[in-house]
């Protein structure tokens, strides 16, 4: 079965409901099931629970070593990549409470 969830607005409103690739991710100590999709032509990292998009999938690889992009799999990396800049910016610990506020609201 592929794993689906439903995206939320900022006011939580519900809207289209994506398929997605979960993408293991830790952040200090809290390790958590992300959401890698496509949302308009765009690689994308949402929280499948909350609904809400964590951050756009962002980045280039090195052309001499890659000349294409190979999906899912290219994208994943990227992905990771994406998120571990977040991190240095904000922190694992606002991350992480980000995203309990977030749960505790929906739940």
């Amino acid at each position: 079965m592929k794993n689906t969830f439903t995206i939320r607005n900022e006011g939580g409103v519900p809207g289209d409901t994506v398929g997605y690739t979960p993408l293991i991710y830790t952040a200090g100590s809290c390790t958590h099931r992300l959401a890698l999709h496509t949302h308009e032509d765009v690689w994308v990292v949402s929280h499948p629970v909350v609904g809400a998009r964590i951050a756009f999938v962002r980045g280039t690889f090195d052309v001499h070593a890659r000349a294409d992009f190979h999906g899912v799999r290219d994208a994943r990396q990227l992905a990771i990549r994406t998120l571990d800049a977040l991190l240095e910016r904000i922190g694992s610990d606002k991350f992480n409470a980000v995203i309990d506020a977030q749960l505790e609201r929906v739940q």
